[in-house]
This record gives C-alpha cells, sequence and structure tokens, in this order.
C-alpha cells in the first residue's frame, strides 16, 4: 500500500511512529532547515523571555518590526511580522478574496490552501512563469517563490520587477530561502516594496536561523495592506520568546557569515556527490536543498532509509512533479556522506541486472 505522499518535511512524530529512533535520533534531511543550530544567544535569549511567560507578548511584535524595517531600510509601518512566513501567506491572501490567486506549479502547497481558506480561486501557473497569467489582472494576486522550491529555480531582482511591471496584479515573491542563495541579501526586491504598489515580499527567519519551533516570518508590503492586516487580527500571535529569538538572532553576524560560506561549500559537494549515482538526475540547486529525480520512487528509497535513521521529502505532493522526484535538504559533510554512502547502494541494486 502505497502511503499518502507528506505535506510538508520535518514530521519527526510521522517517522517515529513508522520506524523505530535511533539513539541519535533522524538524520533530517526532509526539512530545509539551517543544520548549524539556532545561534546560541537567540537561544539564550528565547530562554531569558520565559520568565515573562505569565504576561502577553508585544503587540505586533513591535521592538522586532523597528529591526526589520531598520534592517531592510523601509518604513516602520511596511513590516508585517506574523507566527511564521505561512500565516503572514494566510493574512495576506485575505486581501485576496473573491479574486484569482496565480499559485507555482510545483510549489509550496499552502499557497493553495491560503487562497481557498480566504475565498479566492487558486489558477496554477508554471513556477518559472514571466509573462502575467492569463485572465489574472487588477485586483488579483500572483504568487511567485524566489528561489522556488523545490526545483532551486532563480529569478533575479531585475526579472521579478519586470513581472512586476507587466502585471496589474500584486505581485506576492516569497523570499523565504533568498538568504541562504550566494546572492543573500542583493537578490531580494524588498529595496523595491516602496515604490511599487503591486509588489509584497514575504520572509521567513526559520530556516535560515533554525527556529521553526518558534515561528517567525514576516511580510515587507505597501503601509495600507499592513495596516489593514492589522486592525483585522490577532496582535499577539508571535510568542515573547521567539520574538527575543529573533531580535537577538538578527544581530548575529558571524553565525549569518558562517551559515553562507557553509551552504556555499556543501551545495556544491552534495549536488556533485548525488549527480554521480547512476540514475538520478540532479537540478541545479540555488538555496540549501537540492531536488533529485531517482530511479526508483522516493517512497521506496524513504522505506529503505527509514530504518537506517534517514528522512528525506517525498515529492509527489508537489503538484507537477512525479513519485521518482525527491527533495534533500544541504547538512553537514559528514551527514552527507551518509547519505550519499546509502543512495548508492540503492543505486546499485536497481542498476543490477
Amino acid at each position: 500500500m502505497v502511503e499518502r505522499p507528506p505535506l510538508h518535511g520535518g514530521d519527526l512524530e510521522a517517522a517515529r511512529a513508522r520506524w523505530a529512533e535511533p539513539s541519535g535520533g533522524f538524520l533530517d534531511f526532509s526539512a530545509n532547515i539551517n543544520p548549524l543550530g539556532p545561534p546560541p544567544r537567540a537561544v539564550a535569549a528565547a530562554q531569558g523571555a520565559l520568565s515573562g511567560i505569565a504576561h502577553y507578548p508585544e503587540p505586533f511584535a513591535r521592538r522586532l518590526r523597528a529591526a526589520l524595517a531598520g534592517r531592510h531600510r523601509v518604513q516602520e509601518p511596511m513590516v508585517l511580522v506574523g507566527n511564521g512566513a505561512a500565516e503572514v501567506i494566510y493574512l495576506l491572501l485575505r486581501l485576496a478574496r473573491g479574486c484569482r490567486v496565480a499559485v507555482p506549479q510545483p510549489g509550496f502547497a499552502e499557497y493553495e490552501r491560503a487562497a481557498r481558506a480566504a475565498g479566492a480561486r487558486p489558477v496554477p501557473v508554471a513556477h518559472d512563469r514571466t509573462e502575467p497569467p492569463p485572465g489574472v489582472g487588477r485586483g488579483d494576486w500572483w504568487i511567485v517563490c524566489n528561489p522556488h522550491n523545490p526545483t532551486g529555480h532563480l529569478f533575479t531582482p531585475a526579472g521579478l520587477l519586470r513581472m512586476a511591471e507587466r502585471t496589474r496584479a500584486t505581485l506576492l515573491v516569497d523570499e523565504a530561502f533568498v538568504d541562504l542563495t550566494d546572492a543573500g541579501e542583493a537578490g531580494s526586491v524588498i529595496p523595491w516594496v516602496a515604490e511599487r504598489r503591486n509588489l509584497v515580499v514575504v520572509r521567513s527567519l526559520t530556516k535560515f536561523y533554525a527556529l521553526p519551533g518558534l515561528r517567525v516570518g514576516y511580510a515587507v508590503a505597501p503601509p495600507w495592506m499592513v495596516a489593514a492586516l492589522d486592525a483585522a487580527r490577532d496582535p499577539w500571535s508571535v510568542s515573547g520568546p521567539a520574538q527575543a529569538a529573533a531580535l537577538e538572532a538578527l544581530h548575529d553576524r558571524e553565525y549569518a557569515a558562517r551559515t553562507r560560506r557553509w551552504v556555499r561549500e556543501e551545495r556544491a559537494y552534495l549536488a556533485g556527490e548525488l549527480a554521480s549515482l547512476p540514475g538520478f538526475v540532479v537540478y541545479p540547486p540555488s538555496a540549501n536543498f537540492v531536488l533529485v529525480r531517482a530511479p526508483l520512487p522516493a517512497h521506496e528509497i524513504q522505506e529503505r532509509l527509514g530504518p537506517l535513521g534517514i528522512l528525506i521529502r517525498d515529492c509527489r505532493s508537489f503538484a507537477g512533479l512525479s513519485a521518482f522526484h525527491m527533495r534533500l535538504a544541504v547538512r553537514t559533510r559528514a551527514e552527507h556522506e551518509r547519505l550519499v554512502a546509502h543512495l548508492r547502494r540503492v543505486a546499485e541494486e536497481v542498476a543490477r541486472p
């Protein structure tokens, strides 16, 4: 019996229910989280904030909002902070009620779910499309993931700005992984949000800083959008420990520099090793994950690797990808060597007459 494909990576509880957890824990290649772990200063800040949990967190994460505005050199009323980038996307698409929302395929399943939850009509479009989707115009929305998850396709800021100029729809650019690309902040279109009324950018602090359990994301958008959403949302959706950790993480420049060096080196190593495996096709990566087409279905590979304590991302739930596609997070050299050794044995078994 083929199991239902996962909608997201990092489901350790499901893995524990399926296989016995190794003494050292699972080696998780299914979630694109920084394996260096959260910055120690961020962890200390979150722990220190626990003494204040008898009180409500700061409404609308005001200090964090101010810090993000300063970091991106935008006006504070342009920043919306939420309980992870997913919540921010759900909030923004409330403004698309009754409209069309062009969603990239393959793509993050929450785009379509958020559109439907808002009473909008999702319209599937190719993830690398550069021309406005037919029928999507004024009042509608067009979501672009940059870099694209899971293929790694990367638009330049100039290319995205041309797309914004060509459409009358609101262009929502999901930059959850942009700070994990070689371009870093230079690959972002945030500097142009203030001068373009139809441009919105969503960012995540959980991938780069390894804080998925604390849930912090934000958007940079026209002030009227932020004001409208703040007037109709929970002002305390981001916890005090999450706000404290995010504020401290933003100031840890040494951690950021070390992360970028690691991603650049290990991404190249992992992609090269995977490309050497018989029957494996590797898509050019740009961030901290690699999309691969394997010589046998990904769920079968997972069944072989699960008892060994290794998790991968079966990509069947991404529209447009096949059962043979899997996504692998970039991790450490020793972990890559372990993964590739097991995948090589799988490839050899498949190739054996």
